[in-house]
């Protein structure tokens, strides 16, 4: 008898086991974006968290706090508990740009858990159809010619297209003016509404150059882009400058091995859809999956180059 009552305990003792292993996610996750409604940044995660639904079987419910090219919401995410329940959109400016120019609430290389990262994006310098610039050569003689005349629009400061602009400046004695607003979107508005002579940013901008409203004048992206091939990036026009791109989930560190492997495979199957690359490719933007730690490797080699590359320039904090 009590052999056969070992032997039901350690029964039940494995079922138990079993019932509660994989059992995460138990309740609903938080994922915040760091830009504002409706672009780039916001629409891709908004598309990942309903397939992330699909795939973990909970709500994820999506939490807009733009502010300081992101790194607000990095901020709020690593004052978050690490239990995989509140994650966020760790990008460019807010991981690996921002904390060489800033004071900020937390530390890119120990404060975070990196758990993937699933795109990148293209980032240009438009113009108005009817701006008097026909290329970005006019923009930049014009701007030495007259300081303190033209005004760009960014999706917030600290952002990569901000630190491009700058070291633009800085490399051609430039005087021009940084509007910083709460996400791309803004930016277009502002172009839209004669508010700045320049936006610099993300694809936001793409269906106003299709539709002829604007003028895309350069990529400052490593590479020239498939939907506009005669578009020149910073590179062919002789200006040894790319600014870094990097899209991401992150959360606050410590998070439970459980709870990264599974958001990760889950991240990983939502790149490998139709739905997500259907936006991806809407934005002009690239889809780039890295797990768990390649993006992390990423983010601390990307960190190190571009600290480099911002005391040179004489932009650090």
């Amino acid at each position: 008898m009590k052999t056969l009552l070992k032997t039901a305990a350690l029964g039940l003792a494995v079922f138990a086991t079993a019932a509660t292993a994989g059992d995460w996610p138990e309740k609903n996750i938080n994922l915040t974006v760091g830009y504002g409604a409706g672009g780039t940044t916001d629409s891709t995660a908004r598309v990942l968290a309903s397939l992330l639904e699909e795939e973990l079987g909970a709500t994820v419910t999506v939490i807009n706090k733009p502010g300081g090219g992101g790194s607000v919401a990095a901020g709020l995410g690593a004052a978050q508990k690490p239990d995989g329940y509140n994650v966020f959109t760790f990008t460019t400016g807010a991981a690996v740009l921002s904390p060489h120019t800033q004071e900020l609430p937390y530390d890119t290389l120990t404060d975070f858990t990196f758990i993937s990262q699933y795109g990148a994006w293209n980032l240009g310098v438009v113009v108005p159809a009817d701006s008097p610039y026909q290329t970005f050569q006019d923009l930049v003689e014009f701007a030495k010619g007259n300081p303190g005349e033209i005004s760009y629009a960014i999706a917030g400061t600290g952002t990569p297209q901000h630190l491009t602009m700058e070291r633009l400046a800085a490399e051609e004695e430039l005087d021009w003016k940084a509007v910083p607003f709460k996400g791309g979107a803004a930016s277009v508005t502002a172009l839209l509404g004669g508010h700045v002579d320049v936006m610099a940013g993300a694809t936001e901008w793409l269906p106003q150059v299709q539709s002829g409203e604007f003028r895309l004048l350069a990529i400052i992206t490593g590479a020239r882009m498939d939907q506009f091939p005669d578009v020149p990036t910073l590179k062919d026009l002789g200006y040894d400058i790319e600014a870094p791109s990097i899209l991401g989930i992150a959360g606050p560190k410590n998070l439970p091995e459980e709870a990264v492997q599974r958001l990760d495979a889950a991240i990983k199957k939502a790149t490998e859809s139709e739905e997500l690359q259907s936006i991806i490719d809407k934005l002009a933007m690239k889809m780039t999956y890295r797990n768990s730690a390649d993006f992390e490797q990423n983010v601390r080699e990307n960190y190190e180059i571009q600290g480099e590359i911002i005391r040179a320039a004489g932009l650090g904090k």
